[in-house]
């Protein structure tokens, strides 16, 4: 036992840099897995207790239509058993708002009359400001998303925008408020003092809109109520309703989509830590070949050799392991806290749950380590002491390194043919074959990582590039109707008409449209109401694409979402029937498209479809503007504003859609850079050890050449030249993975909230120059690794 510790240490002590590169390989691999694991345990965690503990809403119900009784309404959902509901809040809607003397638009608002006893459903959590019944008069509290998305405190004056005037009032509290508080969002719930929505809001023309948050016991049951109101009711609900699914997916996305990411490179991660440490084993073995097999004939037995390699890897794993462990806690933290930063009370880190299932992570890693030294170590029992004398390596091997070096393919790159440094650095790759193989799995990762994340955040960044694959429109303005009830639609439609910048228009209206039961299919899972977008003028002028098929032309065809076709198990040619306001409808499935909005459990219908249940149906929402020339968009945009203030808000396409997905970059850009920097930092580390093991083994052959006049720089490069050529290619591959292979992996997650195809945005200059980062780690590492060649004498490098 004593001469297994002596030669342990001895290893550990001779190669202390590589040792350490070693134990810096399994704490990123431990640090990557437990980090990945503790995501996905707390998936869903954070936004699952904020709906439990503030008892949230399942549904929000809104009434603007005038179709159905408000307090008709809630008195029946009230009388449920099973059933908690809300207060019926009154509310005007608002848009756009002033913050330290700059506008702010794209922001839509439910300016809420707060009322005077707590709700059973949806209670505020405070995060910022005193808790109080209602807010003070001048003041309201406003929801954490809409705080963190422009940097609103507790205390500052905020301007809301009523068309002609602006109304100032201060901030006395930020809160929780989980239906309206999801990030990427730009609507939010603005909570309001009795007398300042009577004086300031109520006052302004329009009429009051009401919503109610409904809450089961079972929400799985949701829909036997649903059926049962009908019945009563004498027709189904005409109005507006929000299903938990939508109010769910965007606290749950991002979280879901780093999680997924991070355990797919974590187990990449594991596994090239694994065949890097058997790989320094066996290289470790052939460096030391003469030295085992003196150590063997003097009597050192076969699993004494083998322990003093468990021996050493059991200290840097016991080194490496702890300190990852802990650092995955903090920065699955970190992760996860700005991830869903809306949830977070007082500024109060989002506790973390699953902190112990990093502890099997750790004892998997640490067993996994041994297995895999014990497993490579074994190569020591088939040592012959003379033939490792002799030929430093079993002749066997002897045999086949002598082979390789002769082959055909070898003399290709003969002194004769090429110059000296290219030669240095080809027969350093193809004489090292094993090394190669994993420099070039590697890089291949490396840049594969490298380029998911510029391409992932590119896309997101300029989604405006690609808003019809993501399900929105692609024209140029959005006019979005605030209030409805004031808006001068005649003069806009004039506008439209006059204005020769204007090329083509079209008016939008939402409904929502219950679908038929149909016995044959078993209920479960199985959706029963959908949102209708109606469109009175060319789903195609205005750019909405579709994956199959097309977009609705008659009033007898509907184009249908990813989320409907999947749970109704429809394709094109299929036929659906609809109850839209009572009415029962046939539609032909003319097309299915994918939306990230209402996950994609929406439908398309056209303006003749619905004026054969509602003649002269006039309930518009938004218009969608293209003109002429795209690049007046801003300038038109703020004529139009300026003038349809009062109850509209023109914005460019841009604008709309930047306010809502740079939240999303902003997030990514964190775990997305984290992931890069670690796999950039393994490339270093493995290429570094790799080449320092070669080098080792090759120092006679570098001193030879050193003694017939190449100098140390020289012969540096030459090896770095053929690590970095074999590097680029590996660059290459991890261009095509990173492009065309990972992202089906985030398909699979996007797929439950509606999109199926990932939009990417390619912009190849950026690729070539991440995917290249590879390939500069890479050559460092080979540098670095290669200053025993400078730092020592030929004559020392031959006796060695």
């Amino acid at each position: 036992m004593a001469v297994m510790w002596k030669l342990s240490l001895s290893y550990l002590s001779r190669s202390k840099i590589q040792n350490s590169f070693i134990a810096l390989l399994i704490l990123l691999s431990t640090l990557l897995l437990s980090t990945a694991v503790m995501i996905l345990a707390n998936t869903g965690n954070q936004f699952r207790e904020m709906h439990t503990r503030t008892h949230g809403s399942h549904q929000i119900l809104t009434f603007e239509k005038g179709l159905n009784d408000p307090k008709a309404v809630h008195n029946w959902w009230a009388s449920q058993e099973g059933v908690d509901v809300s207060d019926l809040l009154t509310y005007r809607t608002l848009s756009g708002i002033s913050f330290h003397g700059t506008d702010i638009p794209n922001v839509y608002l439910y300016m809420i009359n707060t009322p005077s006893t707590p709700g059973a459903v949806d209670k505020l959590i405070f995060s910022s400001g005193t808790s109080q019944t209602v807010p003070k008069q001048g003041s309201v509290w406003i929801p954490t998303s809409m705080a963190n998305a422009y940097d609103i405190s507790a205390g500052d004056a905020i301007g809301f925008k009523t068309g002609t005037t602006t109304i100032e009032l201060n901030v006395s509290g930020i809160v929780v408020d989980v239906p309206y508080g999801a990030p990427f969002t730009n609507t939010a719930r603005v909570w309001m003092n009795p007398s300042d929505y009577l004086d300031d809001v109520q006052s302004l023309a329009g009429n009051d809109n009401y919503m109610m948050g409904i809450h089961f016991d079972d929400y799985s049951a949701h829909s036997s109520y649903w059926e049962q109101y009908s019945l009563e009711a004498g027709g189904p609900f005409l109005e507006t309703k929000m299903e938990f699914e939508s109010i769910s997916s965007f606290y749950l996305i991002i979280n879901q989509m780093i999680g997924f990411i991070m355990v797919f490179l974590g187990v990449v991660m594991l596994a090239i830590a694994l065949i890097t440490i058997g790989f320094t084993i066996s290289d470790a073995i052939l460096a030391n070949y003469k030295t085992i097999g003196i150590l063997k004939s003097l009597g050192l037995t076969s699993a004494k050799t083998i322990g003093t390699y468990v021996i050493q890897y059991s200290l840097l794993s016991c080194i490496a392991i702890l300190p990852g462990l802990g650092l995955s806690v903090w920065v699955s933290k970190f992760i996860i806290n700005i991830s869903v930063s809306s949830l977070r009370v007082a500024n109060r880190n989002i506790p973390v749950e699953g902190v112990g299932s990093a502890m099997p992570v750790g004892v998997f890693l640490f067993a996994m380590i041994l297995l895999f030294v014990v497993m490579y170590a074994k190569k020591a029992r088939s040592i012959q002491p003379v033939q490792a004398i002799r030929y430093g390596m079993s002749e066997m091997d002897n045999t086949r390194m002598a082979r390789r070096m002769n082959s055909p393919l070898t003399s290709l790159f003969g002194f004769a043919r090429l110059p000296v440094a290219a030669v240095i650095g080809v027969r350093h790759v193809i004489k090292n074959i094993k090394s190669s193989v994993l420099m070039l799995l590697l890089t291949t990762i490396a840049s594969s990582v490298l380029v998911l994340g510029f391409v992932l955040l590119t896309s997101i960044t300029g989604i405006v590039q690609t808003a019809a694959k993501w399900g929105y429109d692609n024209a140029n303005i959005a006019a979005v109707v605030v209030n409805k009830s004031t808006f001068p639609k005649e003069d806009f439609k004039q506008w439209l008409q006059e204005d020769a910048r204007i090329k083509n228009a079209g008016w939008q209206g939402n409904i929502t449209g219950v679908v038929s039961p149909d016995p044959s299919r078993d209920a479960k899972g199985q959706i029963s109401s959908i949102a209708l977008s109606v469109l009175d003028g060319s789903y195609q002028d205005l750019g909405f694409e579709t994956l199959e098929g097309n977009n609705p032309q008659q009033k007898n065809e509907m184009a249908i979402g990813v989320g409907v076709a999947e749970s109704l198990n429809k394709e094109p040619g299929d036929f659906l029937e609809l109850y839209i306001e009572g009415e029962k409808r046939t539609f032909l499935i003319t097309g299915i498209y994918q939306a990230i909005a209402n996950m994609s459990i929406s439908g398309r219908i056209t303006m003749e479809a619905m004026n054969t249940i509602r003649p002269n149906y006039g309930d518009f929402d938004a218009i969608f503007i293209n003109l002429n020339d795209p690049l007046e968009a801003e300038h038109v945009a703020k004529e139009m504003n300026n003038h349809f203030k009062k109850s509209a808000s023109v914005v460019t396409q841009k604008t709309l859609l930047d306010s809502v997905y740079s939240e999303a970059a902003d997030i990514l850009i964190y775990p997305m850079s984290l992931l890069g920097l670690l796999f950039i930092l393994v490339t270093f580390i493995i290429i570094f050890s790799t080449c320092r093991i070669s080098i080792r083994k090759e120092s006679r052959t570098y001193g030879i050449y050193k003694s017939l006049g190449l100098t140390s720089r020289r012969i540096r490069l030459s090896i770095a030249m053929g690590v970095s050529a074999l590097s680029a290619m590996g660059a290459l591959l991890g261009i095509l993975i990173g492009v065309y292979v990972l992202p089906i992996l985030l398909e699979m997650i996007l797929a439950d909230y509606g999109i199926v195809q990932l939009p990417l945005i390619l912009n190849g200059g950026g690729i070539v120059i991440f995917a290249c980062i590879g390939i500069i780690a890479a050559a460092l590492g080979s540098w670095f690794s290669s200053r025993v060649i400078q730092e020592t004498s030929p004559r020392m490098l031959v006796i060695e």
